[in-house]
């Protein structure tokens, strides 16, 4: 047990830094890490207007992180695509897989290792940005920090890393069933574009055409919120901001707990309240990772 261990850690810190020094990867996390920047500074001069009419500068920080939640929804299942997609494919293409079985390594030790290193290199991200993030606020408006505050950060990046991980699994899906990256490359764009635009529209035409029935009438939000569920997107959404949706024409439905970052409400009401949406969000890619061990047990890696 041991051995299959340190096994994994190797070929997950292999991972790890082919991710690091991927042109590719590089690029993207440089191109959000600016993002996120800009954007903190943006939301930072919002919320400091927005705080001093209402609550205060220590809800800075956290108006600040709730707005940039749009930008993590849209961006990091990017993050996610580019670690997973042609994870097997190159290994495979390059003969490097043979190589590897060749040893004593097993299949098993493979796959978890290579999604050990692709929830790492998630973790490292993440760490980055949300460090970016707070320091450029906490940099020009001087706000302070609370440890409730902490808490809530610290639950903000746990929340982003499980949504990043439903798109890492379906990455890794897509990279053990297909033979070629750029195929699948495709298959999670177009699958990430149906999950947050296509999806979001749709959503959003059936809220227009039932919208003068919602009130009072329980089963039309009963079918918004039915049709809503199948996004991972939506529980992200929940989970952080109390909103509906955060896709591109999104019904602007919101629920009183504006999410994790909402500190007039103790934890306990926000879990009791969101607590379907992290079921979710925990169980998706641990579902996907399973389906992904499965099919790379039993897929033919020879040349």
């Amino acid at each position: 047990m041991t051995r299959s261990i340190r096994k994994i850690a190797v070929i997950g810190q292999k991972e790890f830094a082919d991710s690091l020094w991927s042109p590719v990867f590089l690029l993207l996390l440089l191109t959000f890490t600016l993002v996120i920047f800009f954007a903190s500074y943006w939301q930072g001069m919002l919320g400091e207007h927005l705080g001093r009419i209402t609550a205060g500068p220590s809800s800075v920080l956290m108006l600040g992180f709730k707005n940039l939640a749009d930008i993590m929804a849209w961006f990091t299942p990017l993050i996610g695509i580019a670690l997973s997609f042609n994870a097997v494919i190159n290994e495979q293409k390059s003969g490097s897989l043979n190589v590897l079985l060749g040893h004593p390594v097993f299949r098993d030790n493979i796959i978890l290792g290579k999604v050990f290193g692709a929830l790492l290199t998630t973790a490292i991200v993440l760490f980055i940005s949300t460090a970016v993030s707070a320091g450029t606020l906490l940099m020009f408006f001087g706000v302070t920090v609370t440890a409730a505050e902490l808490v809530r950060i610290a639950l903000y990046v746990i929340i982003t890393f499980l949504y990043t991980s439903v798109f890492i699994g379906i990455g890794f899906i897509s990279s053990i069933k297909l033979k070629d990256a750029s195929d699948s490359l495709i298959y999670n764009i177009v699958i990430w574009l149906c999950l947050s635009i296509v999806f979001t529209v749709i959503v959003n035409a059936i809220y227009l055409l039932i919208e003068h029935t919602l009130v009072g009438n329980p089963d039309s939000w009963n079918v918004i919120g039915g049709i809503s569920n199948i996004s991972p997107m939506h529980h992200y959404a929940e989970l952080i901001t109390g909103r509906a949706n955060l896709g591109w024409s999104g019904p602007g439905v919101e629920s009183t707990i504006k999410g994790v970052i909402d500190t007039r409400f103790t934890l306990f009401q926000w879990l009791n309240e969101f607590w379907t949406n992290l079921v979710v969000l925990i169980a998706t890619p641990v579902i996907l990772f399973v389906i992904s061990f499965i099919s790379f047990l039993r897929r033919d890696i020879t040349l």
